[in-house]
């Protein structure tokens, strides 16, 4: 294994954040999210669900196309906002674990 001298080994140690939270990786995921939401309704559309799959009878609610891609994020999105709600009656100051010294 040969090391080049030219370019020093990256410690990344406080210099650069890591690829995963620079604007560029922000961008590769968001890109590769959108993609796979749209490859989920794309296979929704060449194969639709059976009307009994899983044996369970089915809401007529959510008979249209991407209907559980847009059940889930609706669900996502209200646990967030449930979640900000339950953070404001639990916080803790911050000295709560020093014993308020």
């Amino acid at each position: 294994m040969r090391v080049d001298a030219q370019k020093p080994a990256r410690d990344n140690g406080g210099d650069e954040p890591p690829f995963w939270v620079t604007r560029k990786g922000a961008r590769i995921a968001l890109v590769a999210l959108h993609f796979a939401a749209l490859v989920s309704v794309l296979v929704e559309l060449v194969r639709p669900f059976p009307a009994d799959a899983h044996a369970v009878e089915r809401t007529h609610m959510l008979d249209f196309l991407a209907s559980y891609a847009i059940y889930g994020f609706v669900a996502c999105v209200i646990l967030v906002l449930i979640g900000r709600v339950l953070r404001r009656l639990v916080i803790r100051p911050e000295d709560y674990y020093r014993g308020g010294e």
